[in-house]
């Protein structure tokens, strides 16, 4: 294989790994590492310390926010070890070194494609913020949250090392994929590199095979990125029965299923987690599917996972209650949203999801807060509630007065 189409592949690899991972590999060599894993978070043990205080944990998570509010790839290459990255993704294989090089050469515009992809998921109403600092072990972590333009949660853990006076982040986990960045890139690239090394896949033609499995992943994932959802199933279809059944692969089925027929959605959800059932970004993919079956007991499970793997999200908690909400759960919707700070998180979503909490329970008070914060401060605009069916019982109620008042004096 040339450099070059090796540092296109590779770029393309580390672009799907933001999203979603891959299935492990049938072999691997007896020196690779064992992949990583998130411990679990240190609350009540003051004797483990981490080299990284809790401030410069947070001073690192406000850089790399930037960085990728500023579509700033210079500034993001410089605050992570991908060198280190890179290196444990080929470690155990062995690899000539016109294939290292083109490894490495492809890794430069991988991270611009990663930063990139992640600024353009905060534009139009995205975000994407720190959620919290947490210790893991003797290992300071931040936690991110991104939340897409169309809707999307996922959220981004980096373990935090002091290298050479710097704080740079070592690890970067992607809960969707519910593995390290690092072990996503691995197992991309593994097939290609077994195949490229045996004489007998180059002779029976093996390798071409994988390299074309691996090119239509990389279209089916450029097509879900674009919304070209149809297209995405077109290529999952033409894939072979044992790539299908690859994790890559069944992530994008789902995600390109999300808009269609509930049924067929929810029955590739279940699929994945039989696949799948101890893989740590079900939390994430379970929530969805709890939420279209009313299925509570689901959704506080998921719910939990989450919570759990992030040391506690309380937009989260707002995103929950709200769908407990349109369960008929008004009560415990209650509880959960007076548990949360709304207007500090600073987040539409935040508002939209206690509004349908304050709807369901008649608090009307609430819902007038939150109706004027996602008007004066993020610019909705309303129709007349009164002829809305969610708002019939608060246009009914003196509130509402205020509330067309406020109207009245902002025009």
């Amino acid at each position: 294989m040339h450099e070059r189409d090796l540092s296109k592949i590779i770029a393309l690899m580390l672009l799907l790994a933001v999203f979603a991972g891959c299935s492990k590999p049938a072999t691997q060599s007896s020196t690779a590492p064992q992949p990583t894993t998130l411990e679990e978070i240190t609350t009540d043990d003051s004797s483990i310390v981490s080299d990284v205080s809790p401030a410069e944990a947070e001073q690192f998570a406000a850089e790399w926010q930037l960085a990728v509010e500023q579509n700033d790839a210079a500034k993001a290459t410089q605050l992570i070890d991908w060198t280190s990255i890179f290196d444990r993704a080929l470690e155990g294989f062995d690899v000539d070194p016109r294939f290292r090089s083109g490894f490495h050469q492809g890794a430069s515009q991988a991270v611009k494609n990663l930063v990139g992809v992640v600024h353009q998921s905060t534009l139009n109403g995205g975000s994407y913020r720190l959620v919290r600092t947490v210790q893991r072990g003797e290992a300071q972590h931040v936690v991110m949250r991104l939340l897409t333009d169309d809707g999307g949660t996922n959220y981004h853990d980096f373990q935090l090392a002091r290298k050479n006076g710097k704080v740079v982040g070592e690890h970067f986990f992607i809960a969707m994929t519910g593995e390290s960045f690092g072990d996503s890139l691995r197992t991309n690239v593994a097939a290609v590199i077994q195949s490229q090394n045996s004489v007998l896949s180059r002779l029976s033609g093996t390798a071409k095979t994988e390299m074309e499995n691996l090119t239509k992943q990389q279209e089916m994932s450029t097509a879900v990125q674009q919304g070209n959802y149809q297209r995405a199933l077109q290529i999952y279809d033409e894939l072979p029965a044992k790539i299908q059944q690859m994790k890559l692969p069944m992530l994008f089925r789902v995600m390109s299923l999300a808009e269609g027929d509930y049924e067929v959605y929810v029955d590739a959800i279940n699929e994945y987690s039989d696949r799948f059932p101890n893989d740590a970004c079900l939390g994430l993919i379970t929530l969805d599917a709890a939420g279209i079956n009313e299925d509570e007991a689901l959704l506080l499970k998921s719910y939990d996972s989450i919570q759990k793997w992030t040391g506690g999200d309380p937009y989260l908690t707002t995103l929950v209650a709200g769908v407990r909400a349109t369960f008929g759960a008004t009560e415990a919707a209650q509880k959960m949203i007076e548990t949360v700070d709304v207007d500090a998180l600073g987040l539409a979503g935040a508002h939209d999801f206690a509004l349908t909490v304050s709807l369901a329970s008649d608090d009307h008070e609430s819902t007038l807060h939150h109706l004027a914060a996602l008007r004066d401060q993020y610019g909705y605009e309303f129709t007349d509630l009164a002829t809305v069916e969610d708002f019939k019982r608060f246009a009914a109620s003196p509130v509402y007065q205020q509330w067309l008042q406020g109207n009245t004096a902002g025009k």
